[in-house]
């Protein structure tokens, strides 16, 4: 199954297009689910067909489904959530409130990265194309497989053996619930299905993440953040997709100065993102809602392609340790050495190679250390940090 992740701040259009690619894939003969992970769910809206949690057929090809996590949790994680509201409502927290606790925020992410790993076991859709919830939440959960896995690998096992002994001793003094087997059970099955989900986001052959913005400032900050962390993750960024962008040829003074603005908003988004495939769609004079618009809009973005189909496996950038010192790894294909710039500032780094230039917002984990050697190679521009000396906040 392929597995495409629309993302980007709150307002920029990431529905629309969702719901636009999904349709497009389907006009190709893809087997087409559509998935809304957001609690403020529009997805319905925007393709003017009442959704539910399961699967609703929306055209032919086509499905739709709105993540209800209470419905998840009665259907596949009783006894985790049994457990929780036993142990909430111990504590004398009411019923209904206990019910409404134990769904933490950002489980509908959670949710779906577990519905789309049941899914593609289960072969029933070619495509399954994913509205997330505005970009700080998205990264968030998209990094929970990982810290499931740092949990499990390090307590789970000594917490499971660690109940078999205070349950028959310490449990029977406690007025607090402790958990079950069966408890333990469906954690070690939640955490291998984590694991598939994270093989499944890494793999730029099933799963990549398409960045939507608008091109105005802060959108564009916001997104810079975003792949910044995205790429740190490991998540294979595939496409960006610049929406609701003004005709060149509008008229008028007050749109003259938006045009200019927009013109070099536009600059900066191909100064920050250089390296991965980028589309256009215009500003239309109506929303974007129902088919026939929704249709437009696919064709606008992705003309006659297919809109499902790979368009990068690249990595544009790459962050990681190695031999306790941090590296940057910048893709430059076509880049010449003829000069070579490289520095830091605060949370920035700027790098400029021959022609090419890119701005980059660092990891905290890079914050404040400064900038060792930087090697230009193959098209590859790798760049050593190193400590902070006497407290310096930048390098070059």
């Amino acid at each position: 199954m392929r597995t495409i992740i629309y993302t980007g701040k709150g307002g920029v259009g990431k529905t629309s297009l969702a719901a636009a690619t999904a349709m497009a894939s389907a006009a190709k003969g893809h087997r087409t689910l559509v998935m809304s992970t957001d609690s403020a769910h529009s997805l319905g809206d925007s393709l003017q067909v009442p959704l539910s949690h399961d699967p609703v057929k929306v055209a032919d090809g086509l499905w739709g489904q709105e993540i209800d996590v209470l419905v998840e949790m009665e259907r596949h994680w009783s006894e985790i959530s049994g457990y929780l509201e036993t142990l909430l409502k111990s504590q004398g927290v009411e019923d209904i409130t206990a019910k409404e606790v134990v769904v933490i925020p950002g489980m509908e992410l959670i949710t779906a990265l577990l519905l789309l790993e049941r899914y593609e076991r289960e072969g029933k859709w070619d495509v399954a194309v994913v509205d997330t919830a505005p970009t700080a939440d998205t990264l968030r959960l998209l990094s929970f497989p990982d810290a499931v896995q740092w949990y499990f690998d390090r307590f789970f096992k000594l917490e499971k053996r660690m109940m078999k002994v205070a349950r028959p001793t310490v449990g029977r003094l406690m007025h607090t619930p402790l958990p079950s087997d069966r408890f333990f059970e469906s954690l070690q099955e939640l955490y291998l299905r984590f694991r598939r989900v994270r093989e499944m986001l890494s793999d730029p052959d099933r799963c990549s993440v398409r960045l939507v913005l608008n091109p105005e400032r802060m959108v564009i900050t916001e997104t810079q953040r975003a792949y910044t962390y995205l790429c740190l993750f490991g998540l294979p960024i595939e496409m960006l997709i610049v929406n609701r962008v003004f005709a060149e040829q509008e008229d008028g003074k007050f749109l003259q100065k938006v045009l200019e603005e927009q013109k070099a908003n536009l600059g900066l988004v191909e100064e920050y993102f250089g390296g991965v495939p980028m589309r256009r769609s215009p500003r239309y004079p109506h929303e974007v809602l129902g088919l026939d618009r929704l249709r437009q809009l696919a064709k606008d973005v992705f003309g006659s392609e297919d809109p499902a189909k790979i368009f990068s496996r690249s990595r544009p950038v790459r962050f990681f340790s190695k031999g306790g010192k941090k590296y940057v790894q910048i893709e430059l294909p076509f880049a010449g050495k003829e000069t070579l710039e490289v520095f830091s500032r605060a949370d920035t780094l700027f790098v400029k190679v021959g022609w090419y230039k890119r701005t980059l917002l660092l990891p905290y984990a890079y914050v404040g250390s400064r900038v060792g050697t930087a090697n230009f190679s193959s098209g590859s521009l790798l760049i050593e940090f190193l400590p902070p000396a006497g407290g310096a906040k930048h390098g070059a």
